[in-house]
């Protein structure tokens, strides 16, 4: 599987936010398919995830002077007050216990310096890939209460403004069916056959000469400090 071949993660990052040469805290890198690109325009990236064998992958994955892998089991690296520009959850805050998503965006938020903003990825309604996690349970399967309860603890953040949300999509791509499965359902040798056909059948919609393509739909947000909470 081959995730964003077109780059459009960091294409909606940097239409919104200048990060040339800042210090970034990513939560939730996962395999480091976003960090990758973080790092070739950031000055420091802390790439966090609290999954110590996604991290592994990330760090074989990126080979870059910048970036430094930090395992955060709680979500939020300990770190001191005021170290980072920005904050940036890729795809991660939906992840989040529902009763610790609130608690999890104050932390980030004490992290940053004066100025800085917290970047939220989600995943968006709507694309390929949402009706094969809605019908078959493919990868993390149908994640929309999730989303939904990430977009209620945005605006509730006391002190901070969300800032429009800007869609856009990216692609999923795979080179056959098997390959589909082994990624995003590797328990299916105990599915009935009625049920492979069908996801074959779905796949058959999006095969192209370059594989089988998914499309995507994602939002981001961006946080910013409210004028009342700038005040001294």
């Amino acid at each position: 599987m081959i995730q964003d071949p077109t780059n459009q993660y960091i294409a909606a990052i940097l239409s919104q936010c200048g990060i040339s040469g800042r210090d970034v805290l990513e939560i939730g890198c996962g395999k480091g398919r976003i960090t990758r690109d973080l790092a070739k325009h950031a000055g420091r990236v802390v790439a966090s995830d609290p999954d110590a064998g996604s991290l592994e992958t990330a760090r074989a994955a990126v080979a870059a002077d910048n970036v430094q892998f930090v395992h955060a089991p709680a979500g939020v690296p300990d770190m001191p007050a005021g170290t980072f520009d920005l904050v940036i959850y890729t795809l991660s805050l939906h992840h989040v216990p529902l009763e610790k998503m609130s608690e999890s965006l104050r932390r980030a938020a004490r992290l940053l310096r004066k100025g800085g903003v917290i970047v939220v990825v989600e995943p968006a309604e709507g694309g390929a890939l949402a009706e094969a996690k809605e019908r078959f349970g493919a990868g993390s399967g149908d994640e929309r209460p999730a989303q939904a309860a990430a977009v209620r603890a945005m605006q509730a953040l006391e002190g901070w403004k969300v800032g429009e949300t800007v869609p856009f999509q990216t692609l999923f791509r795979f080179s056959d069916d098997e390959d589909f499965f082994a990624s995003m359902l590797p328990g299916y040798r105990q599915q009935p056959e009625s049920f492979l056909h069908e996801v074959r059948a779905f796949l058959d919609r999006h095969r192209t000469g370059d594989g089988i393509i998914l499309d995507a739909n994602r939002r981001l947000n961006v946080l910013r400090a409210s004028e009342s909470r700038k005040q001294p």
